[in-house]
């Protein structure tokens, strides 16, 4: 008897025509001894299984779930995707943790360092560091560590002006900006820019 395969399956092996499917399968990977199910092959491709979404890799888990003693291979490789995938997004779940981290570290940081400024310009100015019309507005002093450089040309009195000219202020480019920012924030220009 003359056997006519016209296609490839995921294997390589020819598909079979339709009048002997359900055939126990001739090739290497069976031995005569298990029919394939159609459209179910016992290795996949790992191309194919990283291509499908989430839902359809489910699919794929519960058909080999049914065949698990003929196509053990199968099931492995389809149970390995998943493992992986969940493992990336641990992985990303777990950078994106340290980032947050390390943000609120800088954070903290960057506001024990106004706070530390803060105390030491008291000390400087003799707690002169409001002009008259930042008295007459009610002006947080410490808002001018912080703010922007228009709050303190109009606020802050000469001895703080004095004092930033020195030390500079705490901005918060200086510690959590670009590499450019931080640069630009300890150079020297003016009080060390805007927050």
């Amino acid at each position: 008897m003359t056997r006519h395969y016209a296609v490839r399956d995921q294997l390589g092996h020819y598909v079979k025509p339709r009048s002997e499917r359900g055939h126990p399968c001739p090739h290497l990977c069976c031995n005569w001894k298990r029919v394939h199910p159609e459209n179910l092959p016992v290795k996949l491709n790992r191309q194919y299984l990283r291509s499908l979404s989430g839902p359809e890799l489910e699919t794929e888990l519960n058909q080999y779930v049914n065949y698990a003693d003929t196509h053990e291979h199968g099931l492995h490789q389809v149970i390995a995707e998943i493992d992986r995938r969940d493992t990336v997004e641990r992985n990303a779940h777990a950078r994106r943790a340290r980032a947050k981290d390390r943000r609120q570290a800088k954070t903290q940081e960057w506001h024990d360092e106004v706070y530390r400024q803060w105390l030491t310009a008291e000390s400087e100015t003799n707690g002169y560091m409001l002009n008259k019309a930042g008295k007459a507005k009610g002006i947080d002093e410490r808002k001018l560590f912080t703010g922007s450089e228009a709050q303190v040309r109009a606020y802050a009195s000469r001895e703080l002006l004095d004092y930033f000219q020195v030390h500079g202020r705490p901005t918060r480019a200086a510690f959590m900006g670009n590499a450019y920012q931080r640069r630009a924030s300890t150079a020297g220009r003016g009080f060390g820019g805007s927050s």
